[in-house]
């Protein structure tokens, strides 16, 4: 009965959760932690110009700097940095698993258990005897961000100050819902350590994606 309890209790706590977008972030840099203010200005990258979704995921990664002290310029002024971007989805793969069910489904590995006895004179059935497989198809999507030093790059030359990278399985197969998430996930704890990758749980808002 105490492991009956204990499993509902799970799938309680299960249903109340928060639901979260879980993101991998991969980053190097040669920035220092804090730095002070620089000013910076987001360029389009070969296909990008005059793309509404660029527009868009420009503007959220701008937020991101702004909040952390960055002052953005007009592509035509003499910015500190240069910033780029790239998103788009890896290929589909699928995941398998075994989950408790209280269903004879005929996958599986069948029965887990028999009859547990309690301390009240008469045994107890598991409510989840059976092993259920469950399958579902993961859709990567990922987001990068390149900050370049703006000297070097209108001297043509491409000197990467930051680079990052995040990428998430939640959802299907649009990224456009997942991108605030991405890019909040790529900035959390900016700019982070060089060449570590760390998992970041971005609470939802809203509706899930």
């Amino acid at each position: 009965m105490n492991r009956a309890f204990a499993l509902l209790a799970l799938l309680f706590l299960a249903a109340c959760t928060t639901p979260i977008v879980q993101t991998d972030v991969t980053r190097f840099h040669t920035l220092e932690a804090g730095p002070g203010p620089r000013s910076f200005t987001i360029l389009p990258e070969n296909g990008q110009a005059g793309s509404l979704e660029f527009q868009r995921n420009a503007e959220l990664v701008a937020a991101a700097l702004q909040a952390r002290g960055w002052r953005p310029l007009p592509a035509s002024a003499n910015a500190d940095a240069v910033v780029t971007l790239g998103w788009g989805l890896g290929p589909a793969h699928t995941v398998t698993w075994q989950t408790p069910s209280s269903v004879w489904t005929g996958t599986g590995f069948g029965s887990r258990s028999s009859w547990y006895g309690g301390g009240i004179g008469f045994p107890l059935g598991d409510p989840f005897p059976y092993w259920e497989t469950r399958s579902d198809t993961r859709h990567p999507k990922w987001l990068s961000v390149a900050i370049l030093d703006g000297p070097a790059y209108r001297g043509g030359q491409r000197r990467v100050l930051f680079e990052g990278r995040a990428v998430t399985e939640r959802g299907r197969q649009e990224i456009a819902p997942l991108m605030p998430y991405l890019v909040q996930g790529l900035f959390t704890g900016f700019p982070g350590g060089s060449g570590t990758t760390i998992r970041v749980d971005v609470p939802v808002t809203g509706t899930a994606p």
